[in-house]
């Protein structure tokens, strides 16, 4: 490795550290995967049942649990600042293998600072909030592309490592399955080709069964293949990048990766099957649902940055001077770091109902809540055990799909909104302000407004209101300090 190879190393490293610091909102769920990952770590439990919903839930298989694990960790001895530098390494790996396939091409051009810092743009555009469990399966997948890739082009035995990883991928996130079908990708390549398939096929026979290799035994396979198949129509993450919702901030990372597939094609003499097909499943995928969007950029950088050199090679003094400045520019990003605050947690009063949590919680106002589904985690982090909630991001680990459609309904206000009360023991509403329900519920005779906070409003039944509340804590200092301080989930137990 020669030292300006290491040099570019060393630069986006700084960039993906930088990066992580501009993600300056947690996922939604981010707040769930840590409930679990503390109680397996502090009292060597794995939630097999729900204990944080009032609703009827099945058999809870979350597998996304070792990545609530390595996030716990990561925040008891790092702290917030740990969180940041998770994302970042796991944002470094991934475009670590993208260059490590880009230099197994056929005559591959030297490794580009200005072209791999462009990639994690686009990568962190697609990925906004801080840590979630499916960077794992992006950088597992970077990983299986260059080890298939050298694989195809040397001959190597890197793939063999594959059923190893497997079952430390499927541990983490259920993205495993892209993996998996990556694999059968460069067999039905290698099939086309006429070229040595029968190791994709040991890889597969071999790997398969060690999705069992789970806490959940065997029928976890079965809760995975219907994770995999369900409609998801009603998740927004989920939706095509045409949606009018998606269309104008998805809309670059589709023209990358439909650009990326036209040029596979311009001035070539022979087609690359396996190269063609990893390109239009990864696109067909990413146009189809945009939280697959950065398989297609992944797949998108690693198979074509040498046909993007070409293409652009007439702007080749221009890009030149561009990828110079870039080692200054990225050396400043370092210097500006301390100024987002790294070591303090993050704490957005436009996507957290803070106040509206904290008020139920200094007032004592318990029971059973319906709160809008991205609130979910963050409502139980908070408030378990005295609050039990109607649902949350953990969807299908935790719930049958009828549990969602009458939560959707009674945000929309639709003719049956009311089922969500009648059908199950409900004691506190707090829908969005923005909600068609929200009026409804303000003229609802069943119902009392006791407090509007900045998202959204909390109702009680008639009869229930107090004489007085207090006021939660208004400054977002409070709620950096208290961001990650909860009810005691320690001493609940659960099967």
């Amino acid at each position: 490795m020669n030292k300006r190879t290491i040099y570019i190393y060393i630069l986006l490293a700084i960039l993906c550290l930088f990066l992580a610091c501009l993600s300056t909102n947690y996922d939604f769920d981010l707040f769930a995967r840590l409930i679990v990952g503390e109680r397996f770590i502090e009292n060597g439990i794995l939630p097999f049942k729900d204990f944080l919903s009032y609703t009827p839930t099945h058999p809870w298989y979350d597998h996304e649990w070792g990545s609530g694990v390595v996030f716990y960790l990561f925040l008891k001895y790092l702290g917030a600042l740990g969180l940041i530098l998770l994302q970042a390494v796991l944002m470094f790996f991934t475009a670590y293998f993208v260059m490590k396939t880009q230099n197994l091409q056929k005559h591959a051009y030297p490794v580009s600072l200005l072209f791999m810092s462009f990639f994690l743009a686009l990568f962190m555009r697609l990925n906004p909030s801080l840590i979630r469990c499916q960077l794992f399966s992006f950088m597992f997948f970077a990983m299986f592309l260059y080890m298939l890739e050298k694989n195809r082009r040397k001959g190597s035995n890197l793939v063999w490592f594959i059923p190893l990883i497997t079952i430390v991928w499927n541990n983490l996130h259920g993205g495993i399955v892209s993996g998996l079908g990556l694999v059968f990708l460069y067999f039905i390549g290698a099939l086309m080709e006429r070229k040595p398939w029968k190791k994709y096929i040991g890889v597969l026979a071999v790997s398969m069964p060690l999705l069992a290799v789970n806490p959940y035994g065997l029928k976890y396979l079965n809760f995975l293949f219907s994770a995999v198949t369900m409609d998801r129509k009603y998740v927004t993450e989920w939706w095509p990048f045409y949606h009018k919702r998606h269309f104008t901030y998805y809309l670059p990372m589709c023209l990358y990766g439909i650009f990326a597939f036209v040029l596979n094609f311009i001035n070539k003499k022979k087609i690359d099957w396996t190269k063609t097909i990893v390109l239009a499943v990864t696109l067909y995928q990413g146009l189809a649902h945009v939280k697959l969007l950065s398989l297609t950029v992944i797949a998108a950088a690693a198979f074509c940055y040498n046909d993007f050199c070409r293409f652009f090679s007439f702007m080749k003094k221009l890009l030149k001077k561009i990828e110079k400045s870039l080692y200054v520019v990225i050396l400043l990003f370092a210097l500006l770091i301390p100024l987002y605050s790294p070591l303090v947690p993050r704490a957005d009063l436009y996507k957290l109902p803070l106040y509206e949590i904290e008020f139920l919680k200094i007032n004592n106002i318990k029971g059973n809540i319906v709160v809008p589904f991205g609130f979910g985690s963050y409502a139980s982090y908070k408030l378990y055990p005295d609050n039990l909630i109607y649902m949350d991001g953990r969807y299908e680990e935790v719930y049958d799909n009828k549990v969602y459609l009458t939560l959707r309904d009674f945000s929309l206000a639709e003719e049956n909104w009311d089922d969500i009360i009648k059908n199950y023991d409900t004691d506190i509403l707090m829908p969005e302000k923005t909600a068609e329900i929200y009026e409804v519920l303000k003229n609802d005779k069943n119902w009392d407004l006791i407090f509007e906070g900045r998202l959204c409003g909390i109702f009680v039944k008639k009869g229930r209101r107090a004489f007085s509340y207090y006021d939660p804590e208004y400054k977002i200092d409070y709620y950096r300090k208290t961001m990650f301080k909860h009810g005691d989930f320690l001493n609940e137990q659960s099967s």
